[in-house]
Order: C-alpha cells, then structure tokens, then sequence
C-alpha cells in the first residue's frame, strides 16, 4: 500500500484431515488424530458394530516409498506379525488390511499412557527397581516373537509405551515391529530391505546389525540394554553429534561406567553386570536369549532387600529379603548390661545345600562367649550395632528366635508379590522368611501378574505352603 501501512499475512484456512469421519475397512470410523509421522498417522477410530475404541494406524497415501520399494510389504508383514503375539505385553492388533483406494491400515488396542521415551524424560532417570520392572516386561514380549522366529530390530524408548493397566502404571507394551525381521527355517528368511538402505535407531543399534552382517535375535538383547542403560542413567552409551558417529562408538568403543555417566545414578553391580553382557560388541559374549536375560534380571533383588539379614530363595536362586519382611532383635540373657544392647545386625542366616536341597537356615543367638566379643558399651550404655558372626545352629524353641517360612505358590507362575507394597518376591515360586514370634500373624499380601487381575490376600505364616489362582483379564 502507498502509506506504508504493515500488513498481516493471511492465513490459509487449516486442510481437514480427509480421513476424519471416514470409515475404514467397512469398521473402523476415525474420530481425530492420536500421532503425526512421516509415513502415516495413527488415528482413535471406533469399531463397529462392537463400538470398540482402537488405535488405527494408517500409512499416508502420498508415501511413495521410492528409496524403499519394500515398504508397504513390510507393514504388512508388521501388522501379520504383530497379530499372530498374544502376550500381554504386546500390543494387540485387531485387524489390517489395504482399502480399494489403496489405504494401508492396522487397528491396534487403543491405550492410555505414554511412551518410554517420555517416561525418561519426566523423571532424568529412573531407580533400578523401576528399569528392571520395566525390562522384565519387554523381555516376556520379545521372547514370545523370538519364538515364533521373528526379530523386532528396532527396540528402543520410543516403541515402548508404558500404558495404565488398573492399579499398575508402568504396564508395558511393545510397539512397532515395523522394521521386523523373519529368520525361522534353515535359510535366511526374506530380505525386505533394499541393499544400501539404512534401517534402525543408530542409538539403540548392535554393531554387527550396523556393520551390515548376519544378525540374529541377539541384536534385540543388545538394544535393551542400551535401554536399561539410558533408564538407569538418562543418557544413552552412545551419543555423537552425528548419526555417523553414533554408529561407529557402537562398533569400536567401550560403553562409559554408568557412574560416570550420571554419577547419581544407584546401580547394584549384578544390574551393572548384566548390561555390561547385553552391551558386549561380540554376540557369543551376550545373553543368548531373552530368556536368559530375563533370568538375570529376575536374579537381582529389589534394593530395599538388599541390606536386610535373610534371604529369599526363588526358585533355586538367592537373593535378600526386603526390609519390610518382619524380623525380631535378639537380645543377650547373660548380663544386665549385654541385655540393654540391642543387637541390629544379630540376625543371622546360613544357606547349607544338603541332599540337592536347602537344609536350613539358622539364627545366631547370644552366648556367654558372645558376649565376650561385644565391644563394651559406654557408661550410658548407647545401642551399638554388631557384625554377623558365624552361623551357629541355635535352639528353635526360643520363639522370638524362631525363622518360620513361607512358601507362596501362583497359579501360573512367575508373580510378583508385595507385602504393604514393599516386595517380596519378583517371581513366585518363592520362600519367604520370617523371624517372627508369632506364626499365627496374619500378613497382608498383594500378587499381581500382567494380565491377571491382582489378587489381595490375608495369610498366616501357619498356613505354608499357600497357593494363590490368579483371574485372567
């Protein structure tokens, strides 16, 4: 204009998604938008005639996909692979398909929660209890996949949607087997990339998968333990400033200590351990299987047990029990002065391994002897804490002394039980013990499962062995 007045761009009116209402495959009509992508959105769409919320994933019609002629099979494989996983902690597919006008979609579970990737985020990094939770769960997932020959290849935060599932809000779900790999069979199985096309999430990626040779399930092995690594610590291993340089620390370096990552992370070392094996950059030198690493991870206990004086045994294996397991001070009858200390750390437990089994646990009882050992207290005779001695074998008819046990049997197996929310076990079947003077003491217990409706129960340490049936969902 001449007077050299501004003026306001205008705005083009927003495009409608041409989508929304529309109903696809003859059932699934969309109404709004859940996520944007390059290649496609996922839309919240209800089913018909069930009137069934779910997720509809939809490929965007204007993908052509000409770098990657192999991508609309690959969904398609996706969405048949991911149909064919009944694990809970697998997200469902209902249906899929490709529309007359040439619509790829899959309608999946439509869940309330929010990604790994995000859950990192909020929190910078998470306790070991909570990561080890949560890669207990993506290992059942990826197993059941492992076992029908397919591999996920694409593991990371991002397709790892922790949902609310009742009372429990890190139920996890494995996301997107978009970049899955089929190698059941004596062959190879189907390459459905085109060579020279780079696929995967450099920082999640093992080194023979960037390298470009043979893999095999034990790449997802590796990438969860670049997940457990960033849960633990809130960074990666491995961040250059370039996707390139990513790739090649994956391939030449050592991953840094997790404490020199975050120097406030609290890591035990057997979950130390066990990431270090999930990171090694030769195959041999991993876990072989999901399972294997979901037996190392079930090994670790909780670290509210980690200091207490007995121990639990899950199904073969040792690990303390958490402090919330009730255990009673022992007190030294010999003197009026020794009968005034209180002896924090007098509880003590021996395992013997007799006859192919556990023999017995014993529980150190003050002596005249003892006593002698106990540094004297000072004139106002101040509580001291004491080492554990020497596991003797002490009379079981003192009750205060007494280590009863109790032996929590699931219907299926593999629950993790709480007391007042502290655990007990991260899989039943287990042993518990107590050093409990009264064994008709009713313990309020909670075992859950997922896809199980939790179960609470009242039980005395009398009634051993309990077995608790859970509902499926």
């Amino acid at each position: 204009m001449s007077d050299g007045a501004s003026v306001a761009p205008i705005k083009a009116p927003p495009v409608a998604d041409p989508l929304l209402g529309r109903t696809i495959g003859g059932r699934f009509k969309i109404t709004g938008v859940i996520a944007r992508g390059g290649m496609g959105k996922v839309y919240r769409a209800e089913q018909a005639p069930l009137g069934r919320v779910c997720a509809l994933k939809v490929l965007n019609p204007m993908y052509s996909g000409s770098r990657d002629p192999g991508f609309h099979k690959r969904f398609l494989l996706e969405a048949s692979v991911v149909a064919r996983l009944s694990h809970p902690n697998t997200v469902t597919v209902f249906d899929y398909g490709k529309t007359d006008d040439g619509i790829y979609f899959m309608a999946m579970e439509y869940l309330e929660g929010k990604t790994l990737h995000r859950a990192i985020r909020q929190v910078t990094f998470m306790p070991e209890d909570r990561a080890a939770h949560i890669a207990r769960q993506i290992c059942r997932a990826v197993r059941e996949a492992h076992d029908l020959g397919v591999i996920h290849r694409d593991l990371k935060p991002a397709n790892i949607y922790l949902a609310e599932h009742g009372d429990e809000t890190d139920f996890v779900k494995v996301l997107d087997f978009g970049l899955v790999k089929q190698v059941a069979g004596q062959g190879r199985g189907e390459e459905l990339t085109q060579t020279g096309l780079f696929m995967g999430s450099p920082k999640y990626m093992a080194p023979e998968q960037i390298r470009g040779e043979w893999v095999d399930r034990r790449i997802d092995v590796y990438a969860l333990g670049v997940i457990l690594y960033e849960m633990v610590t809130g960074k990666v291993p491995f961040e250059g400033p370039s996707g390139a340089h990513t790739l090649m620390a994956h391939v030449n370096d050592a991953p840094p200590p997790i404490r020199e990552r975050n120097p406030n992370a609290v890591v035990s070392p057997a979950l130390e351990e066990t990431i270090a094996r999930c990171l090694a950059k030769k195959p041999d030198q991993r876990f072989a299987s999901m399972d294997e690493l979901l037996a190392s991870l079930k090994a670790i206990p909780p670290p509210s047990a980690r200091d207490s004086g007995l121990q639990v045994i899950a199904k073969g294996r040792v690990s303390p029990v958490p402090s919330g397991v009730a255990f009673t001070t022992v007190t030294s009858p010999v003197s009026r002065r020794t009968r005034s200390v209180r002896l924090l750390a007098g509880i003590a437990s021996g395992l013997a391994l007799v006859a192919g089994g556990v023999a017995g646990f014993a529980l150190w009882r003050s002596s005249d002897a003892a006593a002698a050992r106990v540094a004297t207290p000072a004139a106002d005779e101040a509580e001291v804490a004491l080492p554990v001695p020497a596991v003797t074998v002490a009379p079981m008819s003192a009750r205060a002394n007494v280590v009863v046990k109790l032996r929590i049997t699931t219907d299926p197996d593999g629950a993790i039980v709480k007391e007042n929310g502290i655990p007990l076990c991260s899989s039943t079947p287990c042993d518990v013990l107590y050093a409990d003077a009264d064994p008709n003491r009713v313990h309020d217990l909670t075992v859950s499962l997922p896809g199980y409706h939790a179960e609470r129960k009242g039980v005395r340490l009398a009634d051993s062995p309990i077995v608790i049936r859970l509902s499926p969902k």
